[in-house]
């Protein structure tokens, strides 16, 4: 998730493990394991683009991470740190472990994609139940952090309120698990009731919210692409979206394409746009505008050919230049549901 949600995580994750011994440190320090996983964006310069989409959420976002990390990190700590004397190793090494650990899992229950099990494999966990930024998650951990800061650390009312906080985020979690279970049923449904044969579908929510949710549903020679709120009175309209993977060449060797096939867990589709040719990324949907047409891509990598070869020039994300505001506008109008 976003990187305010993952520094307040780690921050209450502190604070629930060292708070009584720490105080607001507790809080620093934990806010410092929940971010360290997200430090593999630093790798950016030294790497192509294509290199750093596969680095990042990579082994820094693995369980063999979180546990070696957080035993040398621990170490470190306790060994230079001057508050040997009030939390020990294991403590130390608890604490970090859980923030990474936790960091790692929060990762999981977007559509992005996080390998766990790296290096021993490439597997993409992806439960796809919450945004990427989604401020009903964030809020009741920044809230219950910033009033756990003011409260003496002794005090059982700063233990209860920091629980309070990971409580109610933990609780959304759960409810948007149930929410993905809610809409899947609902575009299976649509789908049938439209007579569109299906291999798979993909859902996930869409931006900042938990209401309006995207499906891309998979046929032999296309996708449908729809969107669902839960205040819509009307079917799901599908825009169909041809897949056009004949415009790749050498689609199954080329190492850039089966490198993006992975990253899109082949949910993709190709198009020429303004002489550039595109790697459409699905699983984050397409933008429809008010009649449920397609009108652009959400997620996009330019690619140009040499030499009988691919290469990633660019990540394309968000509405085209010039027309945010329009985009947006249809957005959040779309949130509050279509009627009939």
């Amino acid at each position: 998730m976003d990187s305010l949600s993952q520094l307040v995580l780690g921050a209450a994750v502190g604070e629930a493990v060292l708070g009584r011994k720490l105080g607001n440190r507790a809080i620093l320090w934990g806010a410092i394991g929940g971010t360290i996983p997200d430090l593999d964006v630093l790798s950016g310069p030294f790497m192509s683009e294509l290199g750093e989409l596969i680095f990042h959420r990579g082994i820094s976002h693995s369980l063999l991470f979180s546990v070696l990390f957080a035993l040398l990190l621990g170490w470190l700590i306790h060994r230079f740190n001057k508050t040997t004397s009030l939390v020990t190793r294991k403590e130390w090494q608890m604490m970090l472990f859980l923030a990474f650990f936790t960091h790692v899992i929060l990762d999981c229950f977007t559509v992005y994609g996080t390998q766990v099990f790296a290096p021993f494999s490439d597997y993409r966990v992806s439960w796809g139940t919450v945004a990427v930024v989604d401020p009903l998650y964030t809020i009741p951990l920044l809230l219950s952090l910033t009033i756990t800061a003011f409260l003496i650390r002794t005090k059982r009312t700063r233990r209860v309120v920091n629980y309070l906080g990971l409580v109610l985020s933990t609780s959304y979690l759960l409810f948007t698990v149930y929410n993905k279970s809610r809409v899947q049923t609902v575009f299976e449904n649509e789908l049938k009731a439209q007579n569109i044969e299906v291999t798979r579908t993909i859902t996930s929510p869409t931006i900042f919210n938990n209401i309006l949710w995207s499906c891309t549903a998979e046929t032999n020679d296309a996708y449908y692409v729809g969107l669902y709120s839960f205040y819509d009175t009307v079917p799901v309209k599908f825009s169909r979206i041809e897949k056009q993977h004949t415009l790749l060449k050498n689609i199954d060797t080329d190492y850039t394409i089966t490198k993006l096939r992975w990253f899109s867990d082949n949910f993709f589709t190709i198009n020429n746009a303004d002489g550039k040719l595109l790697f459409n990324d699905l699983r984050f949907g397409a933008y429809l505008n008010k009649e449920g047409n397609k009108t652009d891509y959400i997620f996009s990598f330019h690619l140009e050919e040499e030499g009988g070869a691919y290469e990633m020039i660019e990540t394309i994300v968000g509405p085209p230049k010039g027309q945010e505001k329009e985009y947006i506008d249809t957005f959040f109008a779309r949130i509050w549901g279509v009627s009939s």
